[in-house]
């Protein structure tokens, strides 16, 4: 080996020495390291490195719209609506205390008396009987002499066109009495006491004088007294 090989391979070896020795001064060589995504954590140097976290970014916070109170509505001015008035029902009419004839009564074929319906006219024909008439009217003596007051005194005798007044009640004759009470009018007739009207119309004296209270003593001709019913 030649003198100039030997020295060039020391001075290889030594350059060699030096760059290791220059290279551990340094730290030791560092390799290129490839780009990548950023370090959710970075460490710092030394052995015992603390681990630091970055935080991830808060997406902000859409703003929050103010809470608006919903509208009161107004309220609505609604027409006053006035009452209807009172329908007024008219009262019905009392009814008469002297009962009225009913459909098919056999004294419907006769003529009313006026104004008084339940009362009929009969004028008396040769070869009638009041017993006759009053079966052949179904109607009771007695009725027919309080209908018939001085012409019936002997039931027996009638006679001929003679007017005799019929019906079902000894009222049928009187006007019935005002404000629906319960009682017919009947005017006193010259002679009358209170004893004779009662009896005609078949009635009590203290039921006459029940009706009539304060009614004077003796009655006179032309004074209205109440028959009740």
């Amino acid at each position: 080996m030649t003198p100039a090989i030997v020295v060039s391979g020391v001075f290889v070896a030594a350059c060699a020495v030096f760059a290791v020795a220059f290279v551990s001064a340094r730290g030791g060589l560092q390799m290129p390291i490839a780009a990548s995504q950023p370090a959710v954590a970075a460490a710092s140097g030394g052995p015992e490195a603390t681990a630091v976290l970055t935080p991830s970014p808060v997406p902000p916070t859409p703003p929050v719209a103010p809470s608006v109170p919903p509208a009161t509505p107004s309220p609505s001015l609604a027409p006053t609506v006035q009452p209807a008035p009172p329908t007024v029902v008219p009262s019905a009419e009392p009814a008469s205390p002297i009962p009225t004839l009913q459909p098919g009564d056999p004294l419907l074929a006769l003529p009313s008396c006026g104004e008084h319906l339940s009362c009929r006219r009969y004028v008396v024909v040769r070869g009638d009987t009041l017993s006759g008439i009053i079966s052949r009217y179904r109607l009771d003596i007695d009725v027919v002499q309080a209908l018939n007051p001085g012409h019936l005194l002997d039931p027996s005798l009638i006679v001929t066109n003679e007017l005799l007044y019929l019906g079902r009640s000894p009222l049928a004759r009187l006007d019935p009495c005002p404000n629906g009470e319960p009682c017919a009018i009947y005017v006193v007739q010259p002679g009358d006491t209170i004893s004779q009207i009662a009896a005609r119309y078949l009635l009590t004296t203290d039921a006459l004088l029940a009706a009539n209270p304060g009614l004077p003593r003796p009655i006179q001709p032309g004074q209205e007294i109440k028959l009740p019913v």
